[in-house]
């Protein structure tokens, strides 16, 4: 899944706004916990585009949609994810 810097900037803040809104955690310096949920974000959507990749060259030689295909995709993407540490 590719997220535009757009939309990561828009999830951040609403992250923040959460944690700060629920008094999960003090942020002291707001502006740098700003940018390191960001680069969380981007970091984890770019191991997920990274595990999609894998999975999809595994099943290169697969007709998408069939029952075969979709079995072996969970089971391919699961391993990826426990792997990766995801």
């Amino acid at each position: 899944m590719s997220l535009s810097e757009d939309r990561i900037s828009t999830i951040a803040h609403e992250v923040i706004e959460h944690i700060w809104r629920a008094d999960l955690a003090d942020l002291g310096d707001e502006r740098r916990s700003l940018m390191r949920v960001k680069q969380t974000l981007e970091a984890f959507f770019g191991s997920m585009e990274e595990i999609e990749a894998a999975v999809q060259a595994k099943l290169r030689n697969k007709a998408p949609g069939s029952r075969d295909y979709e079995a072996l995709y969970q089971k391919f993407y699961h391993d990826e994810m426990a792997r990766r540490g995801v």
